[in-house]
């Protein structure tokens, strides 16, 4: 586990996000693993590293947020009870119960996409089917992460379908990077009166905050605008793919969604303050099989450095974020939905 600085507010939620990510859908696929009388052999094929990550991921919730620990088997429980009634588990005979999330999805990312967690079972003619379950831990009326991808790379990742269309879009998106990144440096670099030749050196960071919201306000509207300039131009790309070819578009935008297969089965638990509040559980067909492939790309709002997409009664949203500090031109695009209500 790297070191991580317990004083820095962004640090210390990020790697506790992690902690309880990986906790929760441990606890849940235990729990599905019990309710189908395999839990023996769930427990015994989990690898040794797993183990041991999971007993740090305990020890550092145990020291830094032990009231959410305890709130965790609650919350899974809970979830597990919603599988196993609403996808009717029981008409299953389960093998095995895997974590798929934390263990291989890295080796094996195109063939689990976004699985977390699966069970095998044998059908009537006895061929071994699978389960997969994406699982997510959200406040309530919030919007749901499902993808993420470094800015440089998001469009010839997701968009790969259009050929080298997505090769030609991605380069000017990253020049378009590029170039804002470097009119950002020069308009703070002014406010402190020095030259800007390219990059942040020692001169700001041993005197300036490397976080926006640590920074004057004048200074932070000078950082929003740059990731605004970077969503504007992300807007133009994906309504040009949309006009080139909108079937195309509307797939790769169901995978942006989280389904990145449609055989995955979307599980949301959604708490206030970790107090459950409800769990929802939804397939390929539920958010897609009766919106006739339409979707339209809302107006980027002021300062704004999100592309929001309407698909039925699903909004996309595809946020513009630094990977940690804004003073590296390195970008990441978060996807995520919310249920339009």
């Amino acid at each position: 586990m790297k070191n991580i600085d317990y004083s820095n507010q962004i640090q210390k939620e990020a790697i506790l996000n992690e902690c309880k990510g990986n906790l929760f859908e441990f606890l849940v696929a235990q729990g599905l693993a019990a309710s189908s009388l395999v839990e023996d052999q769930f427990l015994l094929n989990l690898p040794t590293e797993f183990k041991m990550k999971l007993g740090q991921y305990e020890e550092l919730m145990r020291a830094h947020c032990p009231e959410l620990l305890r709130r965790l088997p609650v919350l899974a429980n809970l979830t597990v009870k919603s599988i196993w009634d609403k996808v009717i588990l029981e008409q299953y005979i389960f093998s095995e119960w895997k974590v798929i999330g934390k263990i291989v999805s890295a080796n094996d990312n195109e063939v689990w996409n976004e699985t977390d967690i699966v069970g095998a079972y044998l059908n009537k003619d006895g061929m071994q089917k699978h389960l997969s379950f994406s699982l997510k831990l959200s406040k309530d009326n919030s919007y749901t992460n499902t993808k993420s991808a470094g800015v440089k790379s998001f469009i010839t990742k997701y968009f790969a379908s259009f050929g080298q269309i997505s090769q030609k879009l991605q380069n000017d998106l990253n020049c378009e990077v590029d170039e804002s990144f470097l009119a950002m440096g020069h308009r703070l670099y002014s406010q402190i009166d020095k030259e800007f030749t390219g990059s942040f050196g020692t001169e700001w960071s041993n005197a300036y905050a490397e976080l926006p919201g640590e920074l004057s306000p004048e200074m932070r509207k000078f950082v929003h605008s740059n990731y605004h300039r970077i969503a504007l131009k992300l807007s133009s790309i994906l309504t040009y793919l949309k006009e080139f070819d909108d079937s195309l578009f509307f797939d790769a935008l169901s995978t942006l969604c989280g389904f990145g297969h449609t055989e995955i089965i979307q599980v949301c638990c959604f708490h206030q303050d970790y107090e459950f509040k409800k769990v929802t559980i939804k397939n390929f067909e539920d958010y897609f099989s009766n919106i006739n492939r339409e979707c339209e790309l809302l107006p980027i709002k002021e300062l704004g450095s999100s592309v929001e997409i309407i698909l039925g009664n699903l909004l996309l949203q595809i946020r513009v974020k630094p990977m940690n500090k804004f003073t590296t031109a390195a970008y990441k695009i978060n996807c995520s939905i919310k249920v339009k209500t």
